[in-house]
C-alpha cells in the first residue's frame, strides 16, 4: 500500500527552514500575492491618472492666460 500526500516540502530562501504546505496554503499565498499586485497598479493608475489631470489644468491655465493677453 503506498501513500501519496498532497504536501509539498518548501524551502524558503535564505532560511534554514525546511516545511511541507499544502496546496490551500499555496492559493492562499497566491491570493495576497495577487491582491498586493492589483493595489500597486491601482496606486500607479491613480498617480498616472492625477499627473494627466494636473499637465491638464496647467495646459488650460496657460491657455487661459495666452487667451488674456489677445
Amino acid at each position: 500500500m503506498s501513500y501519496q500526500s498532497n504536501r509539498q516540502i518548501v524551502i524558503q530562501p535564505n532560511s534554514a527552514e525546511v516545511r511541507s504546505m499544502i496546496p490551500e496554503e499555496y492559493v492562499r499565498i497566491r491570493e495576497e500575492e495577487m491582491r498586493a499586485e492589483a493595489e500597486r497598479q491601482r496606486r500607479a493608475q491613480r498617480l498616472l491618472a492625477g499627473r494627466l489631470w494636473r499637465s491638464l489644468a496647467g495646459y488650460a491655465t496657460r491657455r487661459a492666460e495666452a487667451a488674456e493677453r489677445r
